[in-house]
């Protein structure tokens, strides 16, 4: 009989363990899998200090708004060896996120990351400005002109315009404004030297600048990637015939440059008067032969390719063709009629214009007079 009930009580102790043991577990899955964030809560962005344990990072994330209980996170985190890896940055919290992805992704260093868009044909002030405009970054280069940036570089270049490949640049929070700036460097350096390696023969570039310049001009000539190479073309044609360039986008860029000394997108005008296009400013490609001093912009890739690869072409002119291409023309007197048909088309379209800019109310007037 006593040995019957020690049998119970011990079966009776033994599922009461089990039972809290499966209820513990159970409690501790829904902690591990719960959502940090409700539903509907917006995103919350956390700082993670270098040197911070997981119970530290857990009490930032709780009191920040996370539903996360900080003895519980540290203990898991322990438990699985990454109490001590988690890695120091931005990072956010989301509804999707449960205690044990989150962990997983401070382990993995899975900051917020920023993106920076250079547009091709832009500035090197232009990619200046915007560096400076971005509140993620750590401002070093900040007050300093193009001269100062390139010695405090220590950047092997006369000067900055043309040498900032355009792109999209991914960054974390703290990053260095420098840091950017190198890596624009590298990045244009790499893929000028790739297109000048297997250059067409008998160009008539000297250097690999001669192909930055160019490509500058290029970029600012045409939007239309198919017609990069056949627009190099004409210039390579002039350039072996010792015509002028005589391009358009030189000639703003050199107004630019001798009325502020840097040239962005607010200070470079948007059309020429006749006294601009006789102006005698190096840069101005109507009055001197061959290239301009340095780049005029940034050029994509795509126009270091077409510079050093031009399209074998005949033609020594075109113009625009009011579709946002140009017209190609052999001789003068094609490219003088091509020129007449764009301005045909111009004042078409300033006609209408002006026609669609008078109100509803006046055309009534007019359509109702006897």
């Amino acid at each position: 009989m006593k040995r019957a009930l020690l049998l119970l009580i011990v079966w009776g102790t033994a599922m009461s363990l089990l039972v809290g043991l499966v209820l513990g577990v159970g409690l501790m899955g829904s902690h591990l899998m719960r959502p940090l964030l409700a539903p509907d809560a917006p995103v919350i962005t956390i700082e993670i200090p270098s040197g911070a344990d997981a119970l530290r990072v857990a009490r930032i994330a709780d009191a920040a708004g996370a539903r996360l209980d900080p003895t519980l996170f540290a203990w898991v985190a322990r438990l699985r060896g990454q109490a001590r890896a988690i890695k120091a940055g931005e990072y956010q919290i989301t509804a999707q996120d449960h205690l044990l992805s989150w962990l997983d992704r401070l382990v993995a260093g899975d900051v917020v990351q920023y993106r920076l868009t250079i547009a091709e044909g832009s500035t090197a002030q232009d990619f200046l400005n915007a560096l400076a405009a971005e509140p993620a970054l750590k401002h070093t280069l900040r007050g300093l002109n193009q001269a100062q940036i390139i010695k405090a570089l220590n950047l092997p270049i006369p000067n900055l315009e043309g040498w900032l490949f355009p792109s999209t640049y991914i960054f974390n929070r703290g990053t260095t404004d420098r840091k950017i700036v190198q890596e624009a460097y590298l990045g244009m350096k790499t893929r000028l030297d790739a297109a000048w390696a297997t250059r067409a023969p008998d160009l008539p570039l000297k250097t690999p600048y001669d192909a930055l310049i160019l490509a500058s001009i290029v970029e600012k000539e045409t939007g239309l990637p198919a017609e990069r190479a056949e627009v190099a073309g004409v210039f390579v044609n002039r350039l072996n015939l010792g015509m002028r360039l005589q391009t358009d986008p030189t000639v703003i860029y050199g107004v630019a440059m001798a009325s502020q000394g840097q040239v962005d997108e607010l200070t470079a005008p948007r059309s020429l008067t006749v006294t601009q296009l006789r102006s005698d400013t190096p840069y101005n490609t109507y009055v001197h032969t061959g290239l301009p001093p340095t780049p005029i912009a940034l050029p994509s890739a795509a126009a270091l390719q077409a510079v050093t690869h031009p399209a074998a072409t005949d033609a020594l002119y075109f113009v625009a063709n009011g579709t946002g291409g140009h017209t190609f023309s052999r001789t003068l007197q094609g490219h003088n009629q091509a020129v007449q048909t764009w301005r045909r088309l111009e004042n078409k379209r300033n006609t209408a214009a002006e026609k669609s800019a008078i109100s509803p109310k006046a055309n009534e007037q007019t359509v109702n007079q006897p």
